[in-house]
């Protein structure tokens, strides 16, 4: 167990096989909230908050927070679980070398500068946030590529990526949520004891504006699928009415083959001395006829013109 203490609070970093260190810690406050902390901390990496509030005027606030991300599989993350009241912050398996960017030293003297564990806290949740911006900023530079990539090389991959950069949109977003909550059950505890404080508006403007963003950015990614959609049911479309015409404009030339392949005894046009030359003639005006009409009605469109490149839809 290590401590980081002022002459107003304590700071208990355990791990999370120090049970009964745990609940030392919290008797010795004389809380009685401890129970319910212990059956979530058995539960390693899920994630909840709870605030109480015992005889009135002592506040508590427990869960668990999501704070380190390796990859985007399902459980490939870490979490530590904290205990905060008026008295002492009590933080079970956290890890403060996963917060790479973070002078920890200078994390510790900034908390310790500061007269309640609640905004204490709000330094700590800052770092955490700062790492989450780091994997948001790369993000960002992802999103940027790929919009080039969907209006140069538009296809099946391009779209794969799409959808997997909008999961990847929503874990952040995730991620950075689970921190506003906790600041908000903070908030929720605390009331005014804790909402003038600077470290509160510095981290509750954070989370604002990134939450803004991730949200600007999930329209963006509505308005990229949506304009995925209409390229796609415009081709979907272009590649039937080539069908459709093709069809269409082959009929003479299907229904004579079919006509003059019979086998029947008496077929007069079998003794036209240019009667090969008389078939020619009619399936191509027939043809030509079929296809001038069609364009006449207009419903060639532009089909038979060649796809620009660094176009949608030519």
């Amino acid at each position: 167990m290590k401590i980081v203490s002022n002459d107003k609070w304590t700071w208990y970093q355990l791990d999370i096989n120090e049970i009964n260190k745990i609940t030392e810690v919290i008797k010795k406050y004389q809380y009685p909230e401890y129970e319910g902390f212990l059956r979530k901390i058995e539960k390693k990496n899920s994630s909840h908050i709870q605030v109480n509030v015992i005889d009135g005027d002592r506040e508590i606030i427990y869960g668990s927070l999501m704070y380190h991300k390796h990859s985007f599989k399902q459980k490939d993350y870490n979490s530590f679980h904290f205990y905060i009241t008026n008295e002492f912050i009590m933080t079970v398996n956290l890890d403060l070398s996963l917060l790479e960017e973070t002078n920890h030293k200078q994390m510790i003297e900034r908390m310790q500068s500061l007269s309640s564990p609640g905004e204490s806290f709000f330094v700590l949740l800052g770092e955490i946030m700062k790492k989450h911006l780091k994997g948001f900023n790369q993000f960002e530079e992802d999103f940027r590529e790929l919009l080039w990539e969907v209006r140069q090389d538009n296809n099946v991959n391009v779209l794969d990526k799409v959808h997997k950069s909008r999961y990847k949109l929503l874990v952040w977003t995730n991620l950075i949520i689970s921190v506003e909550e906790v600041l908000l059950g903070i908030e929720e505890a605390f009331h005014e004891k804790i909402t003038e404080r600077i470290e509160y508006k510095r981290i509750l403007k954070k989370t604002e504006v990134n939450l803004m963003l991730t949200e600007q950015y999930r329209k963006e990614f509505d308005t990229l699928i949506k304009l995925e959609e209409v390229v796609s049911s415009h081709r979907g479309n272009k590649i039937m009415k080539a069908l459709t015409l093709l069809t269409a404009i082959s009929t003479p030339l299907t229904a004579f083959g079919a006509l003059w392949g019979m086998n029947f005894k008496n077929m007069p046009e079998l003794e036209w001395k240019y009667g090969y030359l008389y078939v020619i003639i009619l399936i191509i005006i027939s043809t030509v006829g079929i296809y001038f009409y069609l364009r006449m009605k207009g419903w060639t469109g532009d089909l038979l013109k060649g796809k620009k490149k660094n176009s949608f839809f030519k």
